[in-house]
């Protein structure tokens, strides 16, 4: 409502004015408007008094407010917990701080705050998880001792590495010896170019090898050539698939054996040492 103004007339008592009770009416109107606007109807609400305002929206914007205690506001403080149960209070107008600790970094981005992990982690005594990646490059353990440990289960289960083809549908494991073993060693790999290992049960074909003839394990026989003598004796069933003979220290393979004869292509050199490995 605009404000009502009451006619006074244009000079005292000349009767062209507003009467009492309509002037009264006017007063009225305005003063109620006033109650209304800054109280209830009834009750002006003054700033020097303690009342309560209620359906009232205050703009931020247009308005402010200062000096407010946190015991006036209600749900004016927050309850942060750890994930060890701790508890602390942040009220209003308090800082909170955010910490990285070891290993982690923390930055304020405009309204976010950004919790990263640092690109070299130190420190560690734990690490749980199911696959560790590297977006670059390849993976490294650095550790102090420059020792990686691959830890059995502490009863029954060897610690173990499994080394997968480029599909991941095979693997080969590399298996220490167990615990009643004893073994404490270290398996040095071969130094040259690109090579396999040799082993128990796989055909393979060695080479540039030197191996002792008392390193191999048989029955051994021994004899000295004459330069005649071609034919000497082995045991029977013994075939050239399981025999390695010796002249003079060099392997020969100038002979054949059929049931327990031995029988060189050419007769051994006088005083030539022979030996005759049955594996």
């Amino acid at each position: 409502m605009a404000k009502q103004t009451i006619n006074i007339g244009s000079s005292a008592d000349d009767g062209s004015g507003s009467t009492i009770r309509a002037g009264g009416d006017l007063i009225n109107d305005n003063f109620n408007e006033i109650y209304t606007e800054l109280g209830n109807g009834t009750t002006l609400s003054i700033a020097s008094k303690t009342q309560t305002l209620t359906n009232k929206t205050l703009d931020g914007s247009n308005n402010t407010f200062s000096n407010i205690p946190g015991s006036a506001l209600t749900n004016a403080s927050f309850t942060l917990v750890d994930e060890s149960s701790t508890e602390a209070t942040i009220s209003l107008g308090e800082r909170m701080g955010l910490t990285g600790g070891t290993n982690l970094t923390t930055a304020v981005s405009g309204d976010n705050i950004n919790i990263t992990l640092n690109s070299s982690v130190t420190g560690l005594t734990s690490l749980q998880t199911e696959t560790l990646t590297n977006a670059s490059g390849n993976l490294l353990v650095d550790s102090a001792t420059y020792i990686t440990e691959f830890r059995g289960d502490g009863s029954t289960t060897r610690g173990q590495i499994q080394l997968n083809c480029e599909v991941n549908t095979h693997g080969q494991k590399i298996v220490p010896q167990p615990h009643s073993e004893g073994v404490t060693n270290t398996l040095t790999l071969p130094a040259g170019s690109d090579q396999e290992l040799v082993g128990t049960t796989d055909t393979q074909t060695l080479s540039n090898k030197t191996i002792g003839v008392t390193q191999i394990v048989g029955n051994t026989r021994t004899a000295t050539g004459d330069g005649s003598t071609t034919t000497f004796t082995v045991t029977d069933g013994t075939t050239t698939d399981n025999t390695l003979v010796f002249v003079n220290g060099s392997i020969s393979t100038d002979y054949t054996i059929s049931s327990t004869t031995l029988t060189f292509g050419a007769a051994p050199g006088s005083s030539e040492a022979i030996v005759i490995k049955e594996l």
